[in-house]
């Protein structure tokens, strides 16, 4: 358990803050996240990602650099992941930041299977990475968008260049109580996931929304949904707080109590078919587990 939420709280934080981004009208789920936020945040302090770079990890990023004059701890600011369906092939990756046009063209032109599409005055640059395909274009100057194909590319111009905003299927929260580290959105999700038990329950909801924000010396994760109608929304509130209620008579060994507490600790509230959940962690426990699965991976 306390490796799945490490890397829970990892994934949001190394991919929302700021203004959205204009995403297809076809997207169904969305993730984003204010990079110079979250490395400006505690909870970076914390992880200490530069530090954890493998060698071979931080030779990569100097290549980078080297090739393109992008370092990602200075130049990214924002990265948002988008997609239509759970599948990679719909997926596409908008990054805001500084960028050298010249330096990246260059570097897709010399990757194996290269091919230009052009999209009016943007070009669309494709390549082969391994035996799979992929592509990329400088939307705006700040703005580079990657995905599998030229047709997910031409997707996120079209609602870049609109006149007004593409009703997107998923609206990614933009504030929080706190300072906002990471957001998500998807619509639908139970048709995202897996058949069973789940998927069965988030079916009986509209859409879901939720953040990872750092409030005080707490990382807080909030998550609203809305249910077809009152009635299941007062369902799904039963099934969660009975949850809650199972974990505070169940003897847990083998989970920290901090992750206990935080689960014990858990609110579920309604609001006609609004739900939220909220959990809290204590920066100081996580600096802790992380101290913890550190040396244990140590004295491996």
């Amino acid at each position: 358990m306390t490796r799945a939420i490490l890397t829970l709280a990892l994934c949001l934080c190394a991919t929302i803050g700021g203004s959205a981004e204009r995403l297809p009208a076809d997207c169904r789920w969305a993730i984003q996240l204010d990079v110079q936020k979250a490395l400006a945040s505690q909870l970076s302090a914390v992880l200490n990602i530069k530090s954890q770079l493998k060698q071979a990890d931080a030779a990569k990023l100097r290549m980078l650099e080297a090739l393109t004059g992008f370092d990602p701890w200075r130049d990214l600011r924002t990265v948002t992941i988008c997609g239509v369906d759970a599948g990679g092939e719909s997926g596409a990756i908008l990054l805001r930041g500084t960028f050298h046009a010249d330096k990246l063209v260059t570097l897709a032109q010399a990757a194996e299977g290269y091919a230009a599409v052009a999209a009016g005055a943007r070009t669309i640059h494709t390549w082969k990475q391994g035996d799979k395909p992929a592509a990329a274009c400088l939307v705006q100057p700040d703005l580079l968008v990657i995905a599998k194909s030229s047709e997910r590319i031409l997707a996120v111009i079209v609602a870049v260049d609109a006149s007004e905003p593409p009703r997107a299927g998923v609206i990614l929260p933009t504030t929080s109580k706190g300072i906002l580290l990471a957001a998500g959105a998807a619509d639908q999700l139970g048709s995202l996931i897996p058949d069973g038990p789940q998927a069965e329950l988030m079916r009986s909801t509209h859409g879901m929304s939720a953040t990872l924000s750092e409030t005080g010396s707490a990382l807080v994760f909030e998550a609203n949904a809305v249910a077809a109608d009152d009635a299941q929304a007062q369902q799904l509130v039963d099934a969660g707080r009975g949850l809650i209620a199972l974990s505070q008579l169940t003897k847990m060994d083998g989970v920290d109590p901090a992750l206990v507490a935080a689960l014990r600790g858990a609110r579920l509230e309604r609001a006609n078919s609004a739900l939220t959940l909220r959990l809290s962690l204590p920066i100081a426990d996580i600096q802790r587990l992380v101290a913890q699965q550190q040396k244990a991976l140590l004295e491996r």
